[in-house]
């Protein structure tokens, strides 16, 4: 599959009730072919797109991006943030937060997060739990 492969599915989802089914057989489509990073755009923008929708905790499409951690996902999702904050994407940034060993990268990590708490286009409850993850790492 291609990226513009990708885009028309996950354009077909949006009318989808069976969301978590339906990604699963796009990641393992995904997963036989040769795919790389160009693949990650565009699933942060189709969270963008849905801020609602339960994709999951650990779901599908985060675990297919995941793998390319350390081989551009983090910058992609970055960018996801800082252009429409989701509950979803946020909650995957607290999770690179929460693997980083480096004081520093954390601290740039914990600064993109703070930031998207300023984002005009925020709903309230990715600004709800944005709030709740900047007072865990507080602590």
């Amino acid at each position: 599959m291609n990226r513009t492969g990708l885009v028309i599915q996950l354009a077909a989802m949006s009318s989808s009730d069976n969301i978590i089914e339906r990604t699963e057989a796009l990641v393992d489509a995904l997963s036989s072919s040769s795919t790389g990073v160009e693949m990650i755009e565009p699933i942060p923008r189709f969270m963008e797109s849905h801020p609602d929708w339960d994709f999951g905790l650990h779901g599908p499409l985060v675990h297919f991006v995941e793998r390319f951690y350390r081989w551009g996902y983090e910058e992609e999702l970055i960018k996801s943030i800082d252009r429409q904050p989701t509950v979803h994407t946020v909650w995957m940034l607290n999770r690179m937060i929460n693997g980083e060993k480096d004081a520093a990268a954390k601290a740039v990590l914990v600064g993109v997060m703070r930031e998207a708490s300023r984002n005009p286009s925020i709903d309230r409850a990715a600004l709800e739990q944005i709030n709740h993850f900047l007072s865990v790492h507080r602590q």
